[in-house]
């Protein structure tokens, strides 16, 4: 706890430390390789996939805070005592890349931070105005925090609603000190490591959660790393291309593998994910120009939308809501309206 304060004054954080093993599960996937499940938290963190090199180590995302980085760095070393010499970004959201700084300060004599070239043009021009707005935003979000605590009714609500209030503040303090780090190395469609243990494929297979997604594969050990280009839970598409996402799980698919580590969730064995996430995008996409042909409101067709993707698929991921629904909703709308229906939908009946 001593060694959490330090860290605390010396990041200029509240002394709000938790340690490794409360922020990730650590589980062994191949002889060499690990998955770093990240545990709930009111500030959403990524996966990370921990790949021994033999002279090194490559990190695949590096979550959602410098501190959830090096709380991960700490359980590295216990792993080996070999340098992280990469980091691969698999996309820019910044619950896979906010914590980069931390690898080369643990690391000065160089770390190189591998992006495609569209995330590293993604994090400067979108990822940093977004920090910025959500660093704007956090003090009311905690307020409203603070706010549900006075009006909950038991125990255990009061309870959850204190760690998230922690953990947001906690968040918000860091806020303020990061360091966006870009990456220092770019991979137009593929770049290969080659070293004695093993062999390790970057690739950019097509656009899908964004317009940068990268794909980590390991040949041998039958591999994949996804970011959230597929995952255990439902697909977030903010910045995504539904159609073309189809396309690159197709692809993907077309690799030789056994296990998936995405961005969340659990690892995942096989490729039945892979036909399920395709088969959600076919039925968000149909139902949405459906709901548009029969003369919906943009409010009656994401509500529509949300409510038959919730009957069909709330029990097939590992996380589903109906906010989350909703979202994928609006983006599948927004998708259609700027590609086949540009300028069409309205907010009233035809």
């Amino acid at each position: 706890m001593k060694r959490c304060f330090l860290l605390a004054l010396f990041f200029l954080l509240p002394a709000f430390c938790v340690a490794a093993e409360d922020l990730f599960e650590i589980k062994l996937v191949a002889d060499g390789v690990y998955a770093a499940i990240a545990k709930p938290t009111y500030q959403v963190n990524s996966n990370t996939v921990i790949i021994l090199l033999g002279d090194g180590v490559l990190v695949v995302d590096a979550n959602s805070t410098p501190t959830a980085a090096r709380s991960l760095i700490e359980q590295i070393k216990k792993l080996t005592p070999k340098p992280v010499k990469y980091v691969v970004n698999t996309h820019f959201h910044a619950d896979h890349t906010q914590g980069n700084e931390a690898y080369p300060n643990a690391w000065p004599a160089g770390v190189e931070i591998i992006s495609s070239e569209a995330t590293r043009a993604n994090l400067e021009q979108r990822g940093i105005p977004r920090w910025k707005h959500e660093f704007a935003a956090m003090p009311q979000e905690i307020e409203q925090l603070k706010s549900d605590l006075q009006t909950a009714s038991s125990a255990e609500q009061k309870e959850s609603i204190q760690k998230k209030i922690t953990e947001a503040e906690a968040y918000f303090a860091e806020l303020k000190n990061i360091h966006i780090t870009l990456p220092t190395m770019t991979v137009d469609s593929r770049l290969i490591l080659h070293r004695d243990s093993r062999t390790v494929e970057i690739l950019w297979l097509g656009r899908a959660h964004t317009d940068g997604d990268l794909f980590v594969f390991l040949p041998a050990e039958r591999v994949l790393a996804t970011g959230d280009a597929l995952h255990g839970w439902t697909p977030t598409m903010r910045d995504s291309y539904p159609y073309e996402w189809i396309k690159t799980l197709d692809a993907a698919e077309k690799l030789d593998f056994e296990y998936v580590i995405g961005g969340h969730g659990e690892v995942i064995h096989g490729k039945q994910k892979f036909e399920l996430w395709k088969q959600y995008f076919r039925d968000l996409l149909e139902s949405t120009t459906a709901a548009y042909v029969e003369g919906a409101t943009m409010e009656e067709a994401k509500k529509r939308v949300s409510e038959y993707l919730t009957a069909k698929y709330g029990d097939k991921f590992d996380h589903f809501s109906q906010n989350v629904a909703g979202d994928v909703a609006k983006a599948g709308i927004a998708k259609l309206a700027r590609g086949l229906l540009i300028g069409r939908f309205s907010h009233t009946k035809r």
